[in-house]
């Protein structure tokens, strides 16, 4: 059984859906927890390092804790897992709608390229729950998809890895990765447009 952890990130040229593909939940689960771990000898005040270690979102690591980030996806390498995305160029969405059918048909590509038999997907909530049923709707129709369910980013440890490697990716294909993040995950990196 594959596992499916899915976010999103947006620019003002882009919108990317990705996330990782993990092999097996458990090992990815003690990848977190040794670099939980490993952020204890970064010099940091206690007030941020409950507000890092909450939710390691990739915007607060971005502007404040490259070092950390860069851990992160180096963490990626321990376990069994594949980045993947798909992207759409963003002046083509204009409503609120179009970005919810054009999510859904970057997740359906994602979908569709992996071979795997039973995969269980996991994306991160909107709190919209009109779209998180349209989500759970199109989705549940592939065959090859055993269980889909939203969650929420700081209660689940492959949805935080999802957040971090979508903004990496949207940055490289933005021309903007000056930290060179996306050279940690690029071998491990499908393309699904």
């Amino acid at each position: 059984m594959k596992y499916l952890y899915i976010d999103e990130s947006l620019d003002e040229n882009l919108f990317v859906v990705g996330g990782i593909l993990v092999d097996n939940e458990q090992d990815m689960l003690l990848a977190y927890r040794q670099f939980k771990k490993s952020i204890d000898s970064i010099p940091m005040t206690r007030k941020q390092k409950e507000r890092i270690t909450h939710e390691f979102n990739a915007s607060l690591l971005d502007k404040s804790f490259p070092q950390i980030k860069r851990k992160l996806l180096y963490k990626l390498n321990v376990f069994d897992c594949k980045v993947v995305y798909a992207s759409a160029n963003k002046h083509n969405i204009k409503s609120q709608k179009e970005k919810e059918k054009t999510y859904i048909h970057l997740l359906s590509r994602i979908i569709e390229i992996i071979n795997e038999d039973v995969i269980v997907v996991t994306f991160d909530s909107f709190g919209n729950a009109r779209f998180e049923r349209d989500i759970i709707s199109a989705i549940s129709n592939y065959k090859n998809v055993s269980s889909i369910r939203n969650d929420l980013s700081f209660n689940n440890k492959g949805l935080q890895f999802a957040d971090n490697v979508c903004g990496v990716i949207r940055k490289h294909l933005s021309g903007n990765d000056a930290d060179d993040f996306y050279k940690i995950i690029e071998s491990m990196t499908i393309n699904a447009n």
